[in-house]
């Protein structure tokens, strides 16, 4: 077991998660009126579909409370809708609107930006490959942590 956290995977995990978090921020900010929190946001709902606010702030990693303020945000700018759920009006149902669609769009440019400069020097092979090495961390870890 190796000591340097240069070749600790949890910390180059983290590592390469912050620096493409901070670059998406950096080229969002010149290009997009989107934080990345708002863009991760829309991208879920764009891939899962409609969900409740607390199933959100857990696909988020944040408190409901935090979800909201994001949602609020978004709502503002007409991005996504809040409505009651027809089965439990406690519950707030989050969808898309039409008008998000542009914005994903432009999120995923600059997604796909990032992309490329973090994989800048890698063949295609290697690039697919990586990507698939990354898909089976997920599968390994993901039963394990959300049950």
């Amino acid at each position: 077991m190796t000591t340097d956290l240069e070749q600790r995977f949890g910390f180059l995990i983290a590592d390469v998660g912050r620096l493409c978090g901070k670059r998406y921020d950096d080229l969002a900010k010149a290009s997009v009126d989107l934080t990345r929190a708002q863009a991760r946001i829309i991208a879920y709902l764009a891939h899962y579909g409609d969900m409740n606010q607390v199933s959100l702030a857990q696909r988020l990693e944040v408190a409901p409370i935090s979800a909201g303020r994001l949602l609020e945000r978004l709502e503002e700018k007409g991005w996504v809708a809040r409505a009651a759920n027809p089965n439990d009006r406690r519950e707030l149902q989050v969808s898309l609107t039409p008008k998000a669609e542009a914005v994903l769009t432009a999120a995923r440019r600059v997604g796909d930006e990032v992309q490329a400069e973090a994989l800048a020097g890698f063949t295609p092979e290697e690039a697919e490959q990586f990507s698939q090495m990354l898909q089976r961390v997920r599968a390994n870890l993901g039963p394990l942590v959300e049950r």
